[in-house]
């Protein structure tokens, strides 16, 4: 007869959890202060007593074999007397707490007693609920006298409770394995590419292997790589669909959920950023200002409960629905949910960030099949993900809304202040500072700001008036304490003065040896894939330092569908930019003259498509122009007029921003596109930095920094054009470098029917032989 194992813990939380969303809760550094000071109160047992005592305890209920397992964090003999101890840290006022605080915490240690009291033939028994402050080590403790058989009637009580829900995930995993062996693949026919896409996905899952896969529009990446995968899958793995916009979740979304339709009985869930589910759009999470996070734990077991009953698929409506109807926090409760779920969709931050990452799949009790879409986008987000920046105004802003609070914080603000005076003197206005080593003054600094916000925070809860601005500025400091911690080889301790402003960053140059620990420590096994993967070797060093295989498929469309047309007479050279302007316009004209419909313009940045739109008068076409910063509704009522066929539109648009990748403008949605450029990041001091970095690697330091990174860009903007086997497009590339071997080199197989058209009447004629063709 199989035996269950449930841990202690999980059982007393997931029963018996009480309270609100507090710092408490949000604080990775709580956590860490909190095994400190957990640590210092075991230290101090006497030589009779024992710390973290492992028991477990076989329990038969209902004909079932449940095993109770876990660490009693103190056994103690005092006087000869046996005494069980649970600790539990806190940032609270002692005073505040009584013994109902967190109801889990006493149900934990209620447990515990029946356990020891059991294996030990006890009647009666001493409890000891200890809290601790992780600011001065204070405790507080509540001792309790318990009989036998009150600790049994308590314990199996619970366990009954927890096995209704054991009961559903028992349910649900039958579902899932069953149907994942009976699923079939839901279209009749393969499309070209698919099949060998899909071999490699399940090899790699099954012989736990990082696979790269440049896979082009068309070939049903998706569901080729979700499908496989799925199949590869065993009992206790999980499937994460990392993506890197919002956009780029609808295709795993619905992928799901015609699998689902066709007989897949799987949970699913769309982690989606907080902001955009906030119950209230409220940026607050103080219990004291949202319903959703005061009493979140009590009313969290309902309404799971209520979703893995009902639901398998959590999407962000369904979420919502869920959340609101149970009032508890959207966002926090897609977190939790997603432990109970087998395909969770996300961000990348969510395994690869070291702030953000789930921790709760740290231990061996996960084990993770990852596929990361749209993988070229990975490279630049991973290096975010390991830097960080603060400036004097930061430090300045706390000073500010901690003036008048005790204990003060104005000796460790001016500090701090005091070392970014210091950069003063080593740079000029609009100059940078570059270093290969961490400013360890500054650090120490830092961490000081950090204790001493952590201590008044707790001091004075309810007496700080701007605490959203308050805490913004503490996660940032916090970011930049953590980071100086991993501070590597491939990281550069960079300030500037800008505006009479000292800011100071830890510039991650390649994320590559966190990302591939990660996935060492973390991923069974993962797919990186994308159309851009050019060239596989460089994505493959800036991800994964090298590791894994490759494979490349052939575009499944027609390659003389798409009309690619090469203008190597024009410099688009910052330098040249007004020279080339004429040159751009005409193109354009010529364009949106010769084939009616829709057409986009992609520039290298906002400042030349500007000068192009100002120059633009012969156009009867609607102009759309993409603005900095755009909010989902502005992008989404972009496209939504981009799908209206009864007028003419033309958008001016930006390389690598929202329009460049994740959108399908199919059939009439848009008929030819320009890409003015060869898409090079702006020549600055932070990419010659990474120039000068990779040279000394690679022996390619341009190329790292520079070619490929643009050229990516390139190759989304072109795949906008065909996005089925019935598109037909043509897209102009306007710049002499266009040419250069080095790029001829770069592009893709389907691009082999490129023409190079460097006068308009030349132009004119092509474009109208190929529109005009059947």
């Amino acid at each position: 007869m199989e035996t269950k194992k449930i841990a202690v813990r999980e059982l007393a939380y997931f029963i018996c959890q009480s309270g609100s969303l507090t710092k408490e809760f949000f604080s990775n550094s709580d956590m860490l202060r909190g095994q400190r000071a957990h640590d210092y109160l075991q230290e101090k047992y006497n030589d009779e007593s024992e710390a973290e005592v492992y028991i477990k305890q076989e329990i038969n209920y209902l004909g079932i074999n449940y095993l109770l397992h876990g660490f009693i964090d103190g056994l103690l003999n005092i006087d000869n007397e046996l005494i069980l101890e649970e600790i539990k840290s806190t940032t609270k006022e002692l005073d505040e707490i009584d013994i109902d605080y967190h109801k889990e915490h006493l149900a934990q240690l209620k447990i515990y007693g029946y356990l020891y009291s059991l294996q030990n033939d006890l009647t009666k028994i001493h409890l000891r609920l200890t809290y601790i402050s992780v600011v001065d080590y204070e405790t507080k403790s509540f001792d309790s006298y318990f009989d036998f058989d009150e600790l049994e009637e308590f314990t199996l009580n619970t366990l009954e409770e927890y096995i209704k829900f054991i009961n559903l995930l028992d349910a649900a995993k039958e579902n899932k394995n069953k149907t994942i062996e009976d699923i079939k693949f839901p279209f009749k026919e393969m499309r070209q590419g698919q099949k060998d896409l899909m071999k490699a996905c399940y090899k790699a899952a099954e012989n736990d292997e990082i696979l790269y896969v440049i896979a082009p529009t068309g070939i049903g990446k998706t569901m080729a790589t979700l499908f496989s995968t799925l199949k590869a899958l065993k009992p206790n793995e999980k499937l994460f669909y990392l993506t890197a916009k919002c956009s780029g979740k609808n295709a795993p979304i619905n992928a799901i959920s015609l699998l689902s339709k066709n007989g897949l009985k799987i949970k699913s869930i769309d982690i989606t950023a907080k902001q955009k589910i906030c119950n209230l759009k409220s940026k607050s999470c103080d219990p004291e200002k949202c319903p959703y996070a005061k009493g979140y734990f009590d009313r969290l077991r309902v309404a799971t409960m209520d979703a893995i009953k009902n639901y398998d698929v959590y999407d962000r409506k369904t979420l919502s629905e869920i959340s609101n109807k149970h009032k508890i926090c959207a966002f926090e409760f897609s977190i939790y949910l997603s432990y109970y779920c087998d395909i969770v969709i996300a961000d990348y931050n969510y395994i690869f960030d070291p702030v953000a990452r789930l921790t709760a799949y740290d231990d061996d009790t996960y084990n993770l099949r990852v596929l990361v879409d749209e993988a070229h986008n990975l490279i630049s987000r991973s290096k975010e993900m390991f830097s960080c920046y603060i400036e004097e105004e930061d430090i300045k802003g706390i000073r500010r809304l901690l003036t008048g609070l005790k204990p003060s914080i104005r000796t460790e603000c001016n500090l701090v202040l005091e070392i970014f005076n210091k950069y003063r003197d080593q740079i000029t206005d609009g100059a940078i500072y570059c270093e290969s080593k961490p400013n360890l003054e500054l650090d120490v600094a830092l961490k000081k700001i950090i204790n001493k916000m952590d201590d008044i925070l707790e001091k004075n809860e309810n007496k700080i008036k701007e605490k959203d601005e308050l805490l913004d500025y503490y996660y940032k400091v916090l970011s930049f304490v953590n980071t100086s911690e991993i501070f590597s080889e491939a990281h550069r301790h960079l300030a500037r003065i800008d505006k009479d402003s000292v800011s100071v960053e830890y510039y991650c140059l390649d994320a590559s040896s966190f990302l591939l620990e990660t996935i060492r420590r973390y991923v069974k096994s993962i797919v990186f894939f994308s159309a851009t993967l050019y060239p596989i070797e460089y994505h493959a060093n800036l991800l994964t330092k090298g590791e894994g295989k490759y494979l490349e498929l052939k575009s499944p469309f027609d390659p003389n569908n798409l009309d690619l047309i090469i203008n190597n007479s024009v410099s688009t050279k910052y330098k040249d930019r007004k020279e080339s302007i004429d040159s751009i316009v005409e193109a354009i004209e010529i364009l949106t003259k010769t084939k009616e419909g829709n057409h986009i313009v992609f520039f290298p940045s906002y400042q030349y498509l500007q000068m192009v739109l100002d120059s633009l008068d012969d156009i009867e076409s609607e102009i759309i122009v993409q603005k900095p910063n755009l909010t989902d509704d502005e992008k989404d009522e972009i496209i939504k007029k981009f799908s209206d066929h009864n007028t003419n539109k033309l958008g001016l648009f930006v390389m690598g921003g929202a329009f460049s990748e994740g959108v399908d403008l199919i059939g009439d949605s848009l008929s030819g596109v320009i890409i003015v450029g060869v898409g090079l990041p702006m020549i600055c001091d932070e990419n010659n930095i990474l120039k000068e970095y990779f040279e000394e690697i690679f022996n390619e330091g341009f190329d790292y920094a520079y070619t490929y990174p643009g050229f990516t860009k390139v190759i989304q903007a072109v795949g906008r054009l065909i996005r089925t086997d019935t598109d037909r497009g043509a897209a102009i590339l306007i710049d002499t470098r266009f040419t250069y071997s080095k790029y001829l080199t770069l592009m893709p197989p389907h691009w082999n029917n490129k023409k190079i058209i460097n006068n308009s009447y030349q132009l004119k004629k092509e474009l109208e032989e190929f529109y005009n063709k059947k």
